[in-house]
Protein backbone atom coordinates (compact mmCIF):
# COMPACT_ATOMS: atom_id res chain seq x y z
CA UNK A 1 0.00 0.00 0.00
CA UNK A 2 1.39 3.54 -0.96
CA UNK A 3 1.16 6.38 1.15
CA UNK A 4 0.24 10.24 0.59
CA UNK A 5 1.90 13.12 2.30
CA UNK A 6 -0.18 15.66 2.84
CA UNK A 7 1.52 19.73 2.97
CA UNK A 8 1.37 19.29 7.05
CA UNK A 9 4.07 16.41 6.48
CA UNK A 10 1.47 14.17 7.87
CA UNK A 11 0.81 11.12 6.33
CA UNK A 12 -3.03 9.15 5.69
CA UNK A 13 -3.52 6.09 4.00
CA UNK A 14 -6.00 5.52 1.44
CA UNK A 15 -9.44 3.82 1.83
CA UNK A 16 -11.28 1.21 0.39
CA UNK A 17 -12.99 1.28 -2.56
CA UNK A 18 -14.98 -1.24 -4.77
CA UNK A 19 -14.62 -1.53 -8.59
CA UNK A 20 -17.72 -2.92 -10.43
CA UNK A 21 -17.81 -5.24 -7.27
CA UNK A 22 -14.15 -5.40 -7.42
CA UNK A 23 -12.22 -5.75 -4.05
CA UNK A 24 -8.46 -5.75 -3.48
CA UNK A 25 -6.75 -6.64 0.02
CA UNK A 26 -4.17 -3.84 -1.28
CA UNK A 27 -6.91 -1.08 -0.54
CA UNK A 28 -8.18 -2.04 2.48
CA UNK A 29 -8.57 1.04 4.91
CA UNK A 30 -5.81 1.03 7.85
CA UNK A 31 -5.26 3.85 10.15
CA UNK A 32 -2.03 3.33 11.88
CA UNK A 33 -1.32 6.72 13.35
CA UNK A 34 -1.21 8.57 16.71
CA UNK A 35 -1.59 4.99 18.74
CA UNK A 36 -2.33 6.94 22.26
CA UNK A 37 -5.51 8.43 20.67
CA UNK A 38 -7.02 5.13 19.43
CA UNK A 39 -6.36 3.67 22.95
CA UNK A 40 -8.29 6.89 24.15
CA UNK A 41 -10.78 6.38 22.41
CA UNK A 42 -11.17 2.48 22.88
CA UNK A 43 -11.25 3.90 27.06
CA UNK A 44 -13.73 5.79 26.52
CA UNK A 45 -16.41 4.45 23.74
CA UNK A 46 -19.48 6.53 23.01
CA UNK A 47 -22.88 5.24 24.52
CA UNK A 48 -24.41 4.14 21.49
CA UNK A 49 -27.76 5.57 22.49
CA UNK A 50 -26.30 9.16 22.68
CA UNK A 51 -25.29 9.04 19.23
CA UNK A 52 -26.07 12.25 17.27
CA UNK A 53 -26.83 12.12 13.37
CA UNK A 54 -27.22 15.04 11.26
CA UNK A 55 -28.93 14.40 8.21
CA UNK A 56 -27.72 17.77 6.77
CA UNK A 57 -23.59 17.00 7.58
CA UNK A 58 -24.36 13.55 6.20
CA UNK A 59 -26.11 14.98 2.36
CA UNK A 60 -22.98 17.86 2.42
CA UNK A 61 -20.27 14.68 2.96
CA UNK A 62 -22.07 12.86 -0.02
CA UNK A 63 -22.22 15.93 -2.00
CA UNK A 64 -18.34 16.77 -1.23
CA UNK A 65 -17.39 13.18 -1.98
CA UNK A 66 -19.20 13.08 -5.01
CA UNK A 67 -17.39 16.71 -6.27
CA UNK A 68 -14.11 15.46 -5.32
CA UNK A 69 -14.53 12.45 -7.33
CA UNK A 70 -16.33 13.78 -10.32
CA UNK A 71 -12.77 16.08 -10.35
CA UNK A 72 -10.40 13.53 -10.17
CA UNK A 73 -12.41 11.63 -13.18
CA UNK A 74 -11.99 14.96 -15.28
CA UNK A 75 -8.23 15.37 -14.17
CA UNK A 76 -7.63 11.62 -15.11
CA UNK A 77 -9.23 11.88 -18.29
CA UNK A 78 -7.07 15.24 -19.19
CA UNK A 79 -3.99 15.06 -17.70
CA UNK A 80 -3.50 10.84 -16.86
CA UNK A 81 -3.14 9.01 -13.64
CA UNK A 82 0.46 9.53 -13.32
CA UNK A 83 0.76 13.29 -13.94
CA UNK A 84 -2.55 14.22 -11.54
CA UNK A 85 -1.96 15.64 -8.23
CA UNK A 86 -4.08 15.96 -5.62
CA UNK A 87 -4.12 20.08 -6.13
CA UNK A 88 -5.17 19.92 -9.17
CA UNK A 89 -8.41 17.73 -7.98
CA UNK A 90 -9.12 20.04 -5.21
CA UNK A 91 -8.96 23.03 -7.21
CA UNK A 92 -11.11 21.24 -10.08
CA UNK A 93 -13.72 20.34 -7.07
CA UNK A 94 -13.29 23.94 -5.33
CA UNK A 95 -12.41 22.39 -2.30
CA UNK A 96 -9.33 22.18 0.27
CA UNK A 97 -6.24 19.87 -0.47
CA UNK A 98 -6.84 18.17 2.76
CA UNK A 99 -10.97 17.73 2.17
CA UNK A 100 -9.73 15.53 -1.44
CA UNK A 101 -7.05 13.62 1.03
CA UNK A 102 -9.67 12.94 3.47
CA UNK A 103 -11.47 11.39 0.45
CA UNK A 104 -8.51 9.38 0.42
CA UNK A 105 -5.55 8.63 -1.88
CA UNK A 106 -4.61 9.28 -5.39
CA UNK A 107 -4.99 5.58 -6.39
CA UNK A 108 -8.53 5.44 -3.98
CA UNK A 109 -9.64 8.41 -6.06
CA UNK A 110 -9.07 6.63 -9.40
CA UNK A 111 -10.56 3.52 -8.41
CA UNK A 112 -13.84 5.11 -6.75
CA UNK A 113 -13.65 6.96 -9.90
CA UNK A 114 -13.73 3.99 -12.08
CA UNK A 115 -16.60 2.14 -9.48
CA UNK A 116 -18.53 5.49 -10.20
CA UNK A 117 -18.04 5.63 -13.73
CA UNK A 118 -19.14 1.90 -14.79
CA UNK A 119 -22.06 1.93 -12.51
CA UNK A 120 -23.27 5.39 -12.82
CA UNK A 121 -23.76 6.06 -9.33
CA UNK A 122 -22.38 5.23 -5.95
CA UNK A 123 -25.19 2.44 -5.31
CA UNK A 124 -22.95 -0.81 -4.36
CA UNK A 125 -24.45 -3.20 -6.90
CA UNK A 126 -22.59 -4.73 -9.58
CA UNK A 127 -22.89 -3.54 -13.01
CA UNK A 128 -24.05 -7.07 -14.03
CA UNK A 129 -27.08 -7.17 -11.52
CA UNK A 130 -28.34 -3.51 -12.49
CA UNK A 131 -31.51 -3.65 -14.85
CA UNK A 132 -29.94 -2.82 -18.51
CA UNK A 133 -27.86 -6.34 -18.53
CA UNK A 134 -30.58 -8.35 -16.41
CA UNK A 135 -32.29 -7.55 -19.43
CA UNK A 136 -29.75 -8.85 -21.62
CA UNK A 137 -29.27 -11.72 -19.36
CA UNK A 138 -33.25 -12.22 -19.44
CA UNK A 139 -33.20 -12.35 -23.14
CA UNK A 140 -36.26 -14.57 -25.08
CA UNK A 141 -32.86 -16.03 -27.55
CA UNK A 142 -29.62 -15.15 -28.17
CA UNK A 143 -29.38 -12.90 -31.03
CA UNK A 144 -32.01 -10.18 -28.58
CA UNK A 145 -29.59 -10.91 -26.26
CA UNK A 146 -26.45 -9.65 -28.42
CA UNK A 147 -28.77 -6.54 -29.69
CA UNK A 148 -29.77 -5.97 -25.95
CA UNK A 149 -26.04 -5.74 -24.80
CA UNK A 150 -25.09 -3.68 -28.15
CA UNK A 151 -27.82 -1.00 -26.92
CA UNK A 152 -26.32 -1.02 -23.73
CA UNK A 153 -22.42 -0.98 -24.68
CA UNK A 154 -23.25 2.32 -27.27
CA UNK A 155 -25.05 4.24 -24.47
CA UNK A 156 -22.60 3.96 -21.77
CA UNK A 157 -19.42 3.40 -23.70
CA UNK A 158 -18.41 7.07 -24.62
CA UNK A 159 -18.60 8.15 -21.20
CA UNK A 160 -16.99 4.75 -19.32
CA UNK A 161 -13.98 4.71 -21.94
CA UNK A 162 -11.79 7.77 -21.20
CA UNK A 163 -11.64 7.36 -17.65
CA UNK A 164 -11.04 3.24 -18.27
CA UNK A 165 -8.24 3.86 -20.69
CA UNK A 166 -6.73 6.55 -18.29
CA UNK A 167 -7.46 3.43 -15.54
CA UNK A 168 -5.39 0.88 -17.87
CA UNK A 169 -2.11 3.40 -18.97
CA UNK A 170 -1.80 4.01 -14.93
CA UNK A 171 -1.88 -0.19 -13.87
CA UNK A 172 1.47 -0.04 -16.74
CA UNK A 173 3.27 1.90 -13.75
CA UNK A 174 1.47 1.59 -10.26
CA UNK A 175 1.90 -1.52 -8.69
CA UNK A 176 -1.21 -0.76 -6.43
CA UNK A 177 -3.55 0.50 -9.38
CA UNK A 178 -1.99 -2.78 -11.57
CA UNK A 179 -3.34 -5.28 -8.92
CA UNK A 180 -6.18 -3.32 -8.77
CA UNK A 181 -6.80 -3.80 -12.96
CA UNK A 182 -5.84 -7.74 -12.70
CA UNK A 183 -8.57 -7.74 -10.20
CA UNK A 184 -11.08 -6.04 -12.55
CA UNK A 185 -10.05 -8.29 -15.73
CA UNK A 186 -11.04 -10.89 -13.63
CA UNK A 187 -14.13 -9.84 -12.94
CA UNK A 188 -14.80 -8.86 -16.18
CA UNK A 189 -14.13 -12.44 -17.19
CA UNK A 190 -16.92 -13.41 -14.82
CA UNK A 191 -19.64 -10.65 -16.22
CA UNK A 192 -18.67 -11.83 -19.45
CA UNK A 193 -19.19 -15.46 -19.15
CA UNK A 194 -22.59 -14.46 -17.66
CA UNK A 195 -23.26 -12.68 -20.87
CA UNK A 196 -21.72 -15.85 -22.59
CA UNK A 197 -24.75 -18.04 -21.33
CA UNK A 198 -27.50 -15.90 -21.90
CA UNK A 199 -26.64 -16.69 -25.31
CA UNK A 200 -27.53 -20.69 -24.68
CA UNK A 201 -28.22 -22.72 -26.40
CA UNK A 202 -27.72 -20.86 -29.44
CA UNK A 203 -24.11 -21.03 -29.42
CA UNK A 204 -21.98 -23.09 -31.81
CA UNK A 205 -18.99 -23.00 -29.61
CA UNK A 206 -18.28 -23.81 -25.70
CA UNK A 207 -19.59 -21.00 -23.47
CA UNK A 208 -16.30 -21.10 -22.02
CA UNK A 209 -14.87 -20.18 -25.23
CA UNK A 210 -17.87 -17.99 -26.22
CA UNK A 211 -16.81 -15.78 -22.77
CA UNK A 212 -13.04 -15.45 -23.74
CA UNK A 213 -14.18 -14.06 -27.40
CA UNK A 214 -16.77 -11.76 -25.45
CA UNK A 215 -13.72 -10.58 -22.75
CA UNK A 216 -11.28 -10.10 -25.47
CA UNK A 217 -13.33 -8.16 -27.97
CA UNK A 218 -14.34 -5.50 -25.42
CA UNK A 219 -11.13 -4.91 -23.63
CA UNK A 220 -10.40 -1.81 -23.02
CA UNK A 221 -7.82 -1.22 -25.44
CA UNK A 222 -9.37 -3.02 -28.31
CA UNK A 223 -11.84 -0.80 -27.47
CA UNK A 224 -9.74 2.27 -27.55
CA UNK A 225 -7.77 1.07 -30.95
CA UNK A 226 -10.73 1.10 -33.06
CA UNK A 227 -13.23 3.76 -31.45
CA UNK A 228 -10.51 6.19 -30.40
CA UNK A 229 -7.21 5.37 -32.54
CA UNK A 230 -9.20 4.61 -35.64
CA UNK A 231 -12.35 6.90 -35.41
CA UNK A 232 -14.71 4.49 -35.80
CA UNK A 233 -16.79 6.31 -33.67
CA UNK A 234 -19.13 4.09 -31.12
CA UNK A 235 -22.29 2.91 -33.40
CA UNK A 236 -19.42 1.69 -36.22
CA UNK A 237 -17.92 -0.22 -33.52
CA UNK A 238 -21.07 -1.45 -31.77
CA UNK A 239 -22.21 -2.61 -35.01
CA UNK A 240 -19.00 -4.54 -35.97
CA UNK A 241 -18.60 -6.27 -32.83
CA UNK A 242 -22.02 -7.64 -32.86
CA UNK A 243 -21.71 -8.70 -36.22
CA UNK A 244 -18.44 -10.24 -35.11
CA UNK A 245 -19.87 -12.35 -32.58
CA UNK A 246 -23.19 -13.35 -34.36
CA UNK A 247 -21.27 -14.84 -36.87
CA UNK A 248 -18.42 -16.38 -34.72
CA UNK A 249 -20.70 -17.94 -31.74
CA UNK A 250 -24.54 -18.05 -33.16
CA UNK A 251 -25.78 -21.34 -34.97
Amino acid sequence: MTRDTLPSGRRTWGGSVVVAAMTSPLLQYSNQSNLIGYMMTVAKKPDPSRRYRSPLREEQARRTHAAVIEAATTCFVEKGYAATTMKDVAARAGVSVETVYGQGGKASLLLAAVDRTLAGDDAPVPVIERAPLREVLESPDARTALRRFRDVVVEGMPQALPLMHAFHVAAGGDAEIAAAYQTYEQRRLIDMTKIAESLEPGLRVPTAEAADVIWALFSTPAIQSLMVDRGWGVERWADWVTTVLERTLLD
